[in-house]
């Protein structure tokens, strides 16, 4: 009688943080899977779970750097990440180590491109508060009087996904579109058919009514949007910031908004997350603050679940994945 041997065995699949069902039982299909969600939030139980590991599914919050490779020894084939920001991902030790990177290349982007206009609509017309004004028995219909995003110029710093997306839903409205991305060369194909001018970061800063933020965050964009930039945005601006924390100087954008320079702010990501109490931001008018749930609707998180499980499993037979920033 023969005996299963460690060639016969299932690859191991730790998933080291939330993962959408459908995406646990696509890699359960071909893996063995340990799904540990918690572990974004203990780092030694990260490092002594991902030991033996072929594969680790991770979201933002688990670090993936020299340790954690280490710590899961020389048979770790892939990373895959359940999103599209790599700044918890160390790429050049990734590389180093032989280990791919997978990503959801796109799976969120419907999921933020609405969230952004959600926010803008709630910012410009005050639905929460209209409707807490009527559940208290008011009727006060003069106060409420809203504005309309139809005539502004939309900037959008990132013409990545989500930065194309947006473009016709605002033309749409009747905005007109700027948009930066120092990543992409004038003539990119991927822009060649939208209603958008491509213009220098001083230019949309200085020119956009609504400002919004989808670069990653990499050692030139740390810190872009500071006093400076702030100073340079059109008064009573709105700043969107669905990217990555450290993209923004929370002091600087807290002093804008508190001067009235800005018109408000929406942020769904932060420097720290959560911010240490009390934030200074919470406490200013015209700010709406969420808890990075941008991309996170039920059929973002189906996608992306599905995207990472299939080029995880593509890595682990050998096959080249769609997706792959290693």
């Amino acid at each position: 009688m023969s005996h299963p041997t460690d060639a016969d065995a299932p690859p191991l699949v730790v998933i080291a943080e939330f993962m959408d069902a459908a995406g646990r039982q696509r890699l359960a299909s071909a893996a063995e899977v340990r799904y540990l969600p918690q572990l974004g939030e203990d780092r030694g139980g990260l490092l002594d779970a991902v030991t033996g590991a072929q594969a680790v599914v991770v979201r933002n919050r688990c670090q993936v750097d020299a340790a954690l490779l280490a710590a899961a020894g020389p048979g770790l084939r892939v990373v895959g990440r359940l999103g599209v920001g790599l700044d918890n991902v160390d790429l050049p030790a990734c590389r180093d180590a032989g280990v791919r990177v997978v990503f959801a290349r796109g799976a969120n982007s419907a999921a933020v491109c609405e969230f952004v206009f959600a926010g803008l609509f709630q910012l410009l017309r005050r639905l929460a508060e209209a409707d807490a004004a009527v559940r208290g028995g008011a009727w006060p219909r003069e106060a409420y009087a809203g504005e309309e995003l139809g005539g502004r110029t939309l900037g959008i710093l990132g013409l990545g996904e989500v930065g194309r997306r947006l473009v016709p839903p605002a033309v749409a409205f009747g905005m007109s579109v700027l948009g930066y991305d120092p990543l992409l060369p004038p003539d990119a194909a991927t822009l060649r058919d939208l209603p958008l001018a491509r213009a220098s970061l001083e230019r949309t800063l200085e020119e956009s009514d609504v400002l919004t933020l989808h670069l990653p965050l990499t050692p030139e964009t740390a810190g872009m949007i500071n006093h400076d930039s702030l100073r340079r945005m059109r008064p009573g601006a709105i700043l969107v910031h669905t990217a990555r924390g450290g993209i923004v100087d929370e002091a600087a954008l807290a002093a804008a908004l508190a001067a009235g320079r800005l018109r408000g702010a929406i942020l769904d990501v932060r420097v720290e997350e959560p911010p240490r109490q009390p934030d200074p931001l919470a406490a200013l008018p015209g700010v709406l603050l969420t808890p990075h749930v941008a991309g996170l609707t039920a059929e973002a998180q189906a996608r992306v679940g599905q995207v990472v499980a299939q080029d995880v499993l593509a890595v682990l037979a050998g096959r080249e994945p769609a997706a792959a920033a290693v």
